[in-house]
């Protein structure tokens, strides 16, 4: 997995409502691109993700939902604030709510770990 060699830009964190681990990944690394196991992996920058959050329909459609990524595909990887555990996981970008939220982890290291595992 190549991650971005720099942190987000100064100011485009402000506004979004990231969960803290999210925010120092991204505040490191604005984002990445590759595979962590077998599976293709992109966490968007913190650009993409303000702009993903209001036109993606599942995030519209699915309130707490926050995308941070996608296999490339039509998987999203999201966090899910109203979850009392597990608010990292996948879902489907055609999805039609919160029931189809595949819980992988309570934090961004569990859920990449999960992938990683195959899960």
């Amino acid at each position: 997995m190549r991650l971005a060699p720099q942190g987000a830009a100064k100011g485009s964190l402000d506004g979004l409502e990231l969960p803290p681990d999210l925010r120092d990944f991204l505040s490191r690394h604005d984002g990445g691109r590759g595979t962590v196991g077998k599976r293709p992996l992109v966490l968007w920058s913190a650009e993409q993700i303000a702009r993903e959050s209001e036109v993606q329909e599942v995030s519209l459609a699915t309130p707490g939902l926050l995308l941070f990524g996608t296999d490339g595909g039509a998987e999203g990887y999201a966090y899910l604030s109203r979850m009392q555990r597990g608010r990292y996981g996948r879902i489907s970008l055609l999805a039609a709510g919160a029931h189809e939220f595949e819980s992988l982890g309570d934090s961004l290291d569990e859920m990449l770990k999960a992938i990683a595992e195959g899960r």
